[in-house]
């Protein structure tokens, strides 16, 4: 009888648990199952919430194997598995729904709470940082049911009001009933935000919320809320680094999303919003090819090209390539050795060393400048009919092709020719553009074309 009680136990065991040597000890019960374990153990529960994806791999393979991470884990949770994209996890758990995400990781408490949430990729420190922020968290964690009580009430302190909000964001995506919590989380979330002065609007862990809330909820720049955070741009600067990466992060994917909108729907309000947020949260290194300016000026492009508005998109085409037209190559490559030979004790270059760098440099410099003129001057040949106005892709082509034969400029070129009526330098163009791709290799005196396209 011992002997029949042992195996069926070792059966069971095996089931319910998914050994990992050394690693995190997945069960492979249900997500009930996993609850009442949690109750009975006096755990919380941790669901890696994973797809078929590269990530969801990484952690599988580097992080949940680690005798660290499983040491941690299986004496703290109950963890769980649950696959996005297996057809057999999505029926067995159904109740467990996180809209729009494919990878991520949560912790609950037993009763099915939700204490916090991340985004999937972490190594194992910044993991275990995790798992111990949500093990903070709930030593004083106040359920949502309690938190709707109080707020009824009309007694609850600025402290309270904030932790409805925030516990309302992390729940907005989990669960079955998405409408309503999202119409809840609107109504928390603006209350809170609209009710503090201005001081309090510019702490850290205010903007933090109102940032999260505004890029899970897929709102966009036009929204008053959004126009609150464009007010703290210069605030966020003095956040921890990692907050301002987070915000800026969101940022820009609420930029784009606005834009897309936009476009969709070719509203120009929407688009002057998108693009004035660009100019006000720019972080990025300016380059002499990616700048604030041409930044803006490429969204625009994008904009008028969508609405048809050629006048628009004349003007801003023209000032983004004259841009690129008016940088000097030479000054940039030979301030970029200038920079190198600041180490130059540790370089030990040769002078024909360092001249070979500094053409390479000029080399990439002049590529990327070839290949800006080729792709907006052919973008705006192929829209613009105005014959006056298409001697501006050639100014830009003709430039291009002296930095390089590409077959491609040169069809360009020869296509805008046509559009001119000068059908005898086009055809020219166009039989040379067949040559060059043959590998032949053309010598042209531009003196004469530069002469006509004036």
């Amino acid at each position: 009888m011992k002997q029949l009680f042992l195996l069926i136990f070792l059966c069971f065991s095996s089931t319910l648990f998914a050994q990992e040597e050394g690693g995190i000890d997945f069960i492979r019960g249900t997500l009930e199952n996993a609850q009442k374990l949690a109750e009975q153990q006096h755990k919380l529960v941790f669901i890696s919430y994973e797809n078929y994806g590269g990530n969801s791999r990484w952690m599988n393979q580097n992080v949940f194997s680690t005798p660290e991470i499983g040491e941690y884990f299986n004496e703290k949770f109950v963890s769980l598995k649950i696959n996005s994209e297996s057809l057999r996890d999505k029926a067995s758990y159904s109740n467990f729904k996180y809209h729009d995400a494919s990878s991520a990781y949560f912790f609950f408490t037993p009763d099915g709470e939700l204490i916090y949430k991340s985004h999937f990729a972490a190594n194992p420190q910044e993991l275990i940082a995790d798992a111990a922020k949500a093990i903070n968290i709930n030593e004083n964690f106040v359920s949502l049911e309690k938190l709707d009580k109080l707020i009824s009430k009309a007694e609850a302190s600025q402290d309270i009001l904030y932790l409805h909000s925030l516990r309302r964001l992390q729940t907005t995506n989990v669960g079955s009933n998405k409408e309503k919590n999202l119409k809840d989380l609107d109504k928390t979330v603006r209350n809170y935000i609209s009710g503090l002065d201005k001081a309090s609007l510019a702490a850290e862990k205010n903007v933090l919320l109102l940032c999260e809330y505004l890029y899970e909820t897929n709102k966009t720049c036009n929204d008053e809320l959004f126009k609150l955070l464009v007010g703290q741009a210069a605030n966020i600067k003095n956040f921890s680094e990692e907050n301002v990466i987070g915000i800026e992060q969101r940022i820009d994917r609420i930029i784009e999303r606005s834009f897309n909108q936009a476009l969709t729907n070719k509203n120009v309000d929407l688009m002057n919003e998108s693009i004035s947020t660009i100019a006000t949260f720019w972080h990025e290194k300016n380059t002499p090819f990616y700048n604030k300016e041409m930044a803006m000026r490429s969204f625009k492009i994008d904009f008028y090209e969508t609405t048809k508005d050629w006048e628009n998109y004349s003007k801003e085409i023209a000032a983004y390539l004259n841009q690129i037209d008016a940088i000097d190559s030479e000054a940039l490559a030979t301030n970029a050795v200038t920079v190198y030979k600041k180490d130059e004790d540790k370089q030990k270059f040769t002078t024909e060393e360092w001249a070979f760098l500094h053409d390479d440099i000029l080399n990439a410099y002049n590529e990327e400048i070839a290949y800006q003129l080729r792709l907006y001057g052919w973008r705006f040949a192929q829209n613009i009919t105005d014959k006056e106005s298409l001697k501006l892709p050639l100014k830009w082509l003709s430039k291009s092709l002296r930095i390089a034969e590409n077959p491609t400029t040169m069809k360009t070129y020869s296509q805008v020719l046509y559009k001119l009526g000068r059908e005898q330098e086009a055809k020219k163009y166009a039989e040379d553009a067949v040559k060059v791709a043959k590998g032949q290799v053309i010598v042209r005196d531009f003196r004469e074309a530069d002469a006509k396209n004036q």
